[in-house]
């Protein structure tokens, strides 16, 4: 079993539902998007903010996540749970936002490096008006988009497709797909515990290549990698190299 597999059935699962709730809609996102970018200066204050996502007083969510099949992820697809930006100004509202990218060569020796770099790219986001105030360990994600932005039209079709054209430059992906939820608390948090469960598969990823820790009796993170064949040939890969630098 893949990494994430267990938590794309989720994912598809969870839309579904809210499709048949009538709280779903979906764009195609075809070549670079046209907001412009304001990588030194993307400041949005308190007073001229129109929308704020994910404050920690409310829900927050925000995940990475990646398959090896071309046929799960339809390249470009912006989805929208609940209300988009345009209709949210004056709102402060739980948040969720996901990132699923179909990459190819991932295997034991390269998955650690590459989730790093992929992870890097969520954040390295500069759009004119939207700014990231906070982002935590605990895959949660704060941010805001101002007055002049919302009222220029700007939308979670420009957010994900920036997005979209930043992770499409990797040589090793294939496909993205962006998932954005502004719909309900309780919707945030049920995106939420698939990501409580995505982040501790990636922890203990991060503990064996950080660490070099391989005492799988004392790991916090055992059922995890017991149960995951690709964490396990990780694991092997990692303390194979291990032995040769010591041999």
């Amino acid at each position: 079993m893949g990494l994430f597999d267990k938590h794309y059935k989720e994912i598809t699962a969870y839309l579904n539902h809210r499709r048949n709730e009538g709280k779903l809609s979906e764009f195609i996102h075809n070549g670079q998007t046209k907001w412009p970018s304001e990588k030194n200066r993307n400041l949005v204050l308190g007073p001229d903010t129109a929308v704020e996502l994910g404050n920690p007083k409310d829900a927050s969510t925000s995940f990475l996540m990646w398959v090896n099949d071309p046929d799960k992820i339809k390249n470009g697809r912006i989805t929208i749970v609940g209300p988009d930006l345009p209709l949210l100004n004056g709102k402060q509202v739980s948040f969720g936002k996901i990132v699923i990218v179909d990459a190819s060569d991932f295997d034991a020796d390269n998955s650690y490096d590459r989730y790093r770099e992929m992870e890097l790219l969520r954040y390295d986001i500069h759009l004119k008006g939207y700014m990231m105030r906070g982002v935590s360990q605990q895959q949660r994600e704060w941010s805001r988009v101002s007055v002049d932005a919302i009222n220029s039209g700007f939308s979670f079709k420009d957010l994900g497709g920036a997005m979209i054209d930043k992770f499409s430059q990797m040589p090793y992906v294939r496909s993205v797909e962006t998932i954005f939820i502004t719909s309900s608390r309780e919707d945030v948090l049920e995106a939420k515990a698939i990501s409580d469960d995505v982040f501790k598969r990636i922890s203990a990823m991060n503990k064996m290549a950080d660490e070099m820790s391989f005492d799988c009796d004392t790991c916090d993170y055992n059922d995890v990698c017991g149960d995951v064949a690709e964490l396990r040939a990780m694991r092997n890969s990692l303390k194979n190299k291990e032995t040769a630098a010591h041999a």
